[in-house]
């Protein structure tokens, strides 16, 4: 499942592509926590893809709607309002936690 799949006609006419990131995310759905999944960014909103178990789920956020993101040992985390909590992302297969982390801070304003 290809799980950075945005494409132009994705995107509102106002929005540029940013940075994304490809890895294994960690967040508990019944009995399982390790999920392949994917976030891309755009100037206005941050995408989430998942495979949950061969199913695509897809979440967008605003980016006032996250508190943070951040990188420790190696691991992105993002924090949502409570509610949802932190998600970390690990196993990072495609692009740089740093400048990811960076660009959702600097568009959500923290």
């Amino acid at each position: 499942m290809d799980l950075i799949n945005l494409t132009e006609a994705d995107l509102y006419p106002t929005e540029k592509f940013g940075p994304s990131l490809e890895g294994t995310l960690l967040y508990k759905v019944r009995d399982q926590s390790h999920f392949p999944g994917a976030y891309m960014t755009t100037n206005e909103r941050l995408f989430m893809n998942v495979d949950m178990n061969g199913e695509a789920y897809t979440r967008v956020f605003a980016y006032q709607d996250i508190v943070r993101a951040y990188v420790e040992d190696e691991v992105l985390f993002i924090e949502f309002p409570e509610g949802m909590g932190k998600i970390a992302m690990v196993e990072t297969v495609s692009g740089d936690i740093e400048a990811f982390a960076d660009y959702v801070n600097d568009k959500a304003g923290k």
